[in-house]
């Protein structure tokens, strides 16, 4: 169903969170080039380059053989990231990625390159792109990376949230979108920024020139607009930023730094993903051009012609019956219980359309109880016993309000990979 609705679109690449082995086998000689993900639980139980050899053998070799199209081998994602590098640091990445170095090159796979995704944060913050370079307590880990991926020819990939670095720096929010509305603009000698992603792309421009790698390749991993949860994320909003994004990618100006190129940006993300971590902010689950039911939110031309259409609609998805899970609202009930209830029923399902911004905070404490429930209950697969919680009950009326979508979910297959229950994430 997904490769369909990639070939129907001439989405001509995809990356991989996970290498499951039937969806490797649905790409099979569909020219559809792949980028996979190696993750860190993966890479921390690899000892020796045996383990090493077997995983790429299974995973990338005979499914080259049999027509996959692979491009990238990512090596754990965001090692270096700043929240996450305080807490625990990831020590093994320039090990792992020559071992998958190693392991290609065994196959004959010398075109199929192993690099690592980072997030703009491995970047210092400046005022000007100029004064690029990266944060001095990863730079001596940064250095031998840059030096491993410019000995075998990989690209640096940066993944790049305009919404979210456009908010920490203080910027117009305008500043965010590449249709010149915004009446902010940064001067750096010669050259003039009048979008986030020209001043972050050149700071990165900087910053590997400062390191001697100054004609490295950048891949742009990741980079997207999302709907729901945060101030200014919305369907509108991401519409309007990939109408320009996609303008701007076609017309191949490149950036000030880096002038009349083309740049290979990877759009976060096919659908929303409602078991995503929130580590930024809840909006996180809200990156997805398409709804989980295979609907497409809004316009967007994959082709880059600018046409005013939306996407074509996947095909095949089973919708489950008009049936929500709902808060009764009765008075008689321990309200204490009631939102303990309604805790468990979000933290086992996704409630990210509430908070500052999002398109249900608005609402009362009954419908956002009902909401809780209803997720929880459709998350489930529409399981009766997710809605046997206080003052919980089934019903045909759809709860919904003019703002807020009480979703209905689609039948999940249910995918067992290495011993964890994937549902919903491509």
């Amino acid at each position: 169903m997904v490769v369909d609705l990639l070939l129907q679109n001439g989405i001509p690449e995809l990356r991989l969170f996970q290498p499951s082995l039937n969806v490797l086998d649905a790409f099979a000689d569909t020219n559809i080039g792949l980028a996979i993900t190696l993750q860190e639980n993966f890479l921390r139980n690899v000892v020796e380059q045996k383990q090493m050899d077997d995983y790429i053998h299974e995973r990338v070799k005979v499914y080259s053989d049999k027509g996959v199209k692979f491009r990238y081998v990512y090596v754990g994602n965001e090692p270096f990231t700043k929240a996450l590098y305080m807490k625990k640091q990831f020590n093994g990445t320039i090990r792992y990625l020559n071992m998958t170095r190693d392991a290609l090159d065994s196959f004959n796979l010398p075109d199929i390159k192993a690099t690592t995704p980072h997030f703009t944060d491995v970047l210092i913050n400046v005022t000007k792109p100029s004064q690029g370079d990266f944060r001095e307590d990863i730079k001596e880990k940064m250095l031998k990376f840059l030096d491993c991926i410019n000995r075998t020819g990989a690209p640096f990939v940066v993944h790049i949230f305009p919404i979210y670095t456009v908010y920490r720096y203080g910027f117009d929010v305008d500043f965010a979108f590449f249709d010149n509305k915004s009446k902010f603009k940064i001067i750096d000698g010669n050259n003039t920024y009048t979008n986030l992603f020209t001043f972050i792309y050149d700071t990165l421009v900087s910053a590997l020139a400062k390191a001697g790698y100054g004609d490295m390749e950048i891949v742009v991993g990741q980079i997207g607009w999302p709907t729901d949860g945060y101030v200014s994320a919305s369907e509108a909003n991401a519409e309007r930023f990939h109408r320009s994004l996609l303008q701007y990618i076609s017309r191949k100006d490149g950036t000030p730094l880096r002038p009349n190129r083309d740049i290979d940006m990877y759009l976060l993300s096919l659908t929303d993903e409602n078991k995503v971590a929130t580590d930024y902010g809840p909006y996180q689950r809200h990156w997805g051009i398409y709804k989980h039911d295979g609907l497409p939110k809004y316009k967007i031309d994959f082709t880059m012609q600018d046409r005013d259409v939306k996407p074509t609609i996947a095909k095949g998805t089973v919708r489950m019956p008009n049936r929500w899970c709902v808060f009764d609202g009765k008075t008689d009930h321990n309200e204490t219980l009631v939102l303990q209830d309604y805790d468990y029923a979000c933290g086992e399902s996704d409630c990210t359309a509430f908070g500052t911004g999002a398109t249900c905070d608005h609402l009362s404490f009954i419908e956002k109880v009902s909401y809780g429930y209803n997720m929880l209950y459709q998350m489930s697969n529409q399981d009766q016993r997710k809605c046997n919680l206080l003052g919980a009950t089934i019903t045909t009326n759809n709860p919904s309000t003019p703002d807020c979508d009480f979703p209905i979910e689609i039948l999940t297959a249910e995918v067992v990979d290495g011993g964890s229950t994937l549902t919903k994430r491509y």
